[in-house]
C-alpha cells in the first residue's frame, strides 16, 4: 500500500495542484482546508506524512504541527510546512514546533516531489529500525532470561507475553507434545475478551505420525485464512472450536526431537504473517530448545552478536542518511543568517543581534555535531585494506596539521619512537588526531599543556587480541584536568561528556570514533587518570593481521 500524505491549504487550486502531483507520483492523498479539520482527518486517517501550509484558517499551521507532535505516533510523522518566500521567521518558528522540514513558495514542483519522497524514506527507514531493534532486543532480553534464571517457565511466559504484545496478536500458546500425539497447552497469552485455553489437554483428529516428522524436520505453518487455505475439514473444525480464524505455528526442537510448538492465534480476523513476524517466531523457538536444553549457550550468544552487528550496521548507514538530510536545512538557516547579519546587521537592535549571534552559534555547533556524526559513520563504512603504516609519521602529520591550535595554547607535544604496523592510514590519523585535540582541549586554564606520545612492546596478552604474536602499546600522555576512573566506560560512548558544553565545547563523539578505530583494529583502548593531574590514554594494536 502507498504512503498517505494528508495536504493541508485553504487555497482550494494550490492544493489542488499539490493532491495531483502527489497522486501522480504514487501516494494516496487526503486534503484538509483548515487546522480543525486536519487535526480531526490526522486522528481518524494516522497519515505517513503531513503537507501543511503555515497560513490557514482555524487553527494555523505551526499550532497544528505542535499538536500533533503531542498525538500518539505523532513524534515520528515527517511534517513538511510551507511558508512565504524568505519569511525566515516562519521558518525559525516551523522548527520550533517540530516541523521536519520546510519549502517555501512559490513551490517548485519538482522540489515538493522530491523532498516529500526523501522525507517519507527517511521516516519509513526509522520504523524499520525501531520494528528491528525490538525485535533485537526481545531477543536479547529472553536471552537475559535464560542466562540469568534456570527457571524455565518464568523464561517461556515471558516468551509468550513478550511475542503477543509485538506482534499484537489475539492469542500466543506454547503447545507441549505428548507420546500420543495429544499436545497440552502450558504457556498462554491472550488480550481480553478472547477464549482462554491454558491447561486444556488437546486432541487433534488431523495431527498423525507425518505431521510430526515434518515438524521435526523445521516446518513453519502460516495459515492467513482458515476458509481459504488448503487445509483439510477436519483441521478447520478443530481451529474453529477455539475461534481461530489464522495462525501462525513453528516447532520448539530439543535435542532433535519436537518437544512442542508456538504458535500466534489471530481470532476476530484474518492475518498475513509478514516474513519478519515468521523469523521471529522462529528465532524464539530455537531460544525456547536452548533454554529447555540449558547447554547451547554458545550458539545463542552467537546468533545474537550477528544480529546486534546488522542493527548497528543499520543504524550507522541512517546515521550517514540522516546527517546528509540535515545538511540542506541547516545550510538555509547559516545562509539566511549571514545575508540577515550583512544587510540588516547595522538596523538590529542590541537584543536582535543577540538572538542573531545565538542562532548563527548554534548553527555552527549543529555543523560539528553533523561533521562528527558523519566521521562516526565513516569509520565503518569507508574503511580501507590494512597496510604497513609508520604511526610516527601519522602523529607528525596531525601536528602540522593542528599547528595553529598547538601555537593557541602554547603546548608542547612529543613524539616518541612509534612502531609500524598493518592499519587504515586515514583512521590512524583521525586516531591521533581526536587524542590529541582531547589534550589540548582538556587542560589547565593556567598551565601550558604538555602532551608525550610514546609506544612499547606489550609483553601480557589482552583478550581482544590475543590471537597475535606481536602486539603495541602507544601511550598518549597529558597534564590536563584529568577525571575520575569511574567514568572510564562513560568517556567512550557517544555523545557522553563529564563537562558542560559552557566548559568546554565539543559534541562527545571523538572518543568514541577512536574506540570503534580501535575496535575495527581488533584492538583496545582505556585509560589511566586521576583529577587534576592529567591522563594516559593507551592503546593496544597488534602490528600484524592475519
Amino acid at each position: 500500500m502507498s504512503n498517505l500524505i494528508l495536504v493541508v491549504d485553504d487555497d482550494v487550486l494550490l492544493r489542488t495542484q499539490m493532491s495531483q502531483l502527489l497522486t501522480a507520483t504514487g501516494y494516496q492523498v487526503a486534503e484538509a482546508s483548515n487546522g480543525v479539520e486536519a487535526l480531526s482527518l490526522y486522528t481518524q486517517l494516522q497519515p505517513d506524512m503531513l503537507l501543511l501550509n503555515a497560513q490557514i484558517p482555524e487553527i494555523d499551521g505551526f499550532q497544528v504541527c505542535e499538536q500533533v507532535r503531542s498525538l500518539p505516533g505523532g513524534q515520528e510523522i515527517p511534517v513538511l510546512i510551507i511558508t512565504g518566500m524568505y519569511d525566515q521567521a516562519a521558518i525559525e518558528k516551523a522548527f520550533a514546533v517540530g516541523a521536519t522540514d520546510f519549502i517555501i513558495k512559490p513551490i517548485q514542483w519538482q522540489v515538493l516531489a522530491q523532498r516529500a519522497g526523501r522525507l517519507l524514506n527517511s521516516s519509513q527507514m526509522m520504523k524499520e529500525l525501531q520494528k528491528q531493534n525490538r525485535r533485537s532486543q526481545l531477543f536479547a532480553d529472553i536471552t537475559l532470561k535464560i542466562r540469568q534464571s534456570l527457571q524455565i517457565d518464568e523464561t517461556l511466559q515471558t516468551s509468550v507475553t513478550e511475542v503477543q504484545k509485538l506482534l499484537q496478536a489475539d492469542r500466543v500458546v506454547i503447545l507441549r507434545m505428548r507420546s500420543d500425539f495429544s499436545v497440552t497447552v502450558v504457556k498462554e497469552a491472550v488480550i481480553p475478551g478472547t477464549m482462554e485455553i491454558l491447561g486444556r489437554n488437546i486432541i487433534d483428529p488431523c495431527f498423525q505420525e507425518c505431521y510430526i516428522e515434518k515438524y521435526r524436520q523445521g516446518h513453519i505453518s502460516a495459515i492467513d485464512d482458515i476458509y481459504t487455505a488448503n487445509i483439510q475439514p477436519c483441521h478447520i473444525a478443530f481451529l474453529q472450536q477455539f475461534g481461530v480464524r489464522a495462525n501462525l505455528v513453528v516447532p520448539i526442537i530439543l535435542q532433535n526431537q519436537l518437544w512442542g510448538l508456538l504458535i500466534a492465534h489471530q481470532c476476530r480476523n484474518t492475518r498475513h504473517w509478514t516474513e519478519w513476524e515468521t523469523e521471529l517466531l522462529k528465532q524464539l523457538a530455537d531460544q525456547m530448545g536452548i533454554a529447555l536444553a540449558q547447554g547451547k549457550l554458545l550458539e545463542q550468544e552467537t546468533r545474537q552478536r550477528q544480529e546486534l552487528i546488522r542493527s548497528n550496521q543499520e543504524l550507522q548507514e541512517f546515521a550517514f542518511i540522516a546527517s546528509h538530510d540535515l545538511q540542506e536545512p541547516l545550510r538555509k538557516i547559516k545562509t539566511f543568517g549571514d545575508r540577515l547579519k550583512a544587510n540588516c546587521g547595522d538596523t538590529l537592535s542590541p537584543q536582535g543581534k543577540d538572538y542573531l549571534d545565538r542562532m548563527q552559534n548554534a548553527a555552527r555547533r549543529m555543523q560539528i555535531l553533523i561533521d562528527d556524526l558523519l566521521a562516526l559513520s565513516r569509520v565503518t563504512t569507508r574503511a580501507q585494506p590494512f597496510i604497513p603504516v609508520h604511526l610516527a609519521d601519522i602523529a607528525q602529520e596531525v601536528i602540522s596539521d593542528l599547528e595553529i591550535t598547538i601555537q593557541q595554547n602554547n603546548a608542547q607535544i612529543t613524539v616518541g619512537e612509534l612502531p609500524t604496523i598493518d592499519a587504515d592510514p586515514l583512521q590512524m590519523r583521525q586516531l591521533f588526531q581526536n587524542l590529541i585535540v582531547n589534550a589540548l582541549k582538556f587542560h589547565h586554564p593556567q598551565i601550558s599543556p604538555h602532551i608525550k606520545i610514546q609506544s612499547q612492546i606489550q609483553s601480557t596478552p589482552v583478550d581482544t587480541i590475543a590471537n597475535h604474536p606481536e602486539y603495541w602499546q602507544i601511550h598518549v600522555i597529558d597534564n590536563g584536568i584529568g577525571f575520575e576512573e569511574k567514568y572510564l566506560d562513560r568517556i567512550f560512548n557517544v555523545f557522553q561528556r563529564l563537562h558542560g558544553r559552557s566548559e568546554y565545547e565539543g559534541t562527545g563523539i571523538g572518543l568514541a570514533i577512536c574506540r570503534k578505530i580501535i575496535e575495527i583494529h581488533k584492538g583496545a583502548i582505556t585509560a589511566i587518570s586521576q583529577p587534576g593531574k592529567g591522563a594516559t590514554f593507551i592503546i593496544t594494536l597488534p602490528k600484524h593481521h592475519r
